[in-house]
Order: structure tokens, then C-alpha cells, then sequence
């Protein structure tokens, strides 16, 4: 007994007769874009947006003020030794 239909024809035709018989709504192109154009441009995201400038800002600084430190301790204890 050879099977006809793979599972992939299956799942396709179960898809195709789903949406024959419960016709999905299609949605309005104008609503989603006014809701994505909102929800970027929401307070809270933009909030979160300097938080994340500010808080990157923070870090760089102190990763340069950390080497600058490790720089200037081994060219102290270099000239310390001489």
C-alpha cells in the first residue's frame, strides 16, 4: 500500500478547506499601519530608547576610564622599577 499524498498535499488541503469555509478576514491595511505608527512612536518605547543611549553612554565611559587606569598603573610601575 503506497500513500498518495504527502504530508505537506495533507496540510495544504486542510488549509485550503478551512479557508473556503471560514473565509478569514482580511485586515485594513490603514488601521495597521495608524497601529504600528503609534506603537513606535509610543512614550514608553521612546523612554526606554534614551534609558538604553544613556545607560550604553555610561558603560563606554567607564570601560575607557578603566583603561585608562590599567595604562597608567603599569607605566607607574614601570617607572618606579627603573
Amino acid at each position: 500500500m503506497a500513500f498518495d499524498h504527502s504530508p505537506n498535499a495533507k496540510l495544504l488541503a486542510l488549509e485550503n478547506k478551512l479557508k473556503q469555509d471560514l473565509h478569514p478576514v482580511e485586515p485594513n491595511q490603514r488601521f495597521i499601519q495608524k497601529l504600528r505608527t503609534r506603537l513606535e512612536d509610543s512614550p514608553i518605547l521612546m523612554r526606554q530608547q534614551r534609558v538604553a543611549a544613556t545607560l550604553l553612554t555610561v558603560a563606554g565611559g567607564l570601560l575607557i576610564g578603566l583603561a585608562v587606569f590599567l595604562i597608567g598603573r603599569g607605566f607607574l610601575r614601570q617607572t618606579g622599577q627603573t
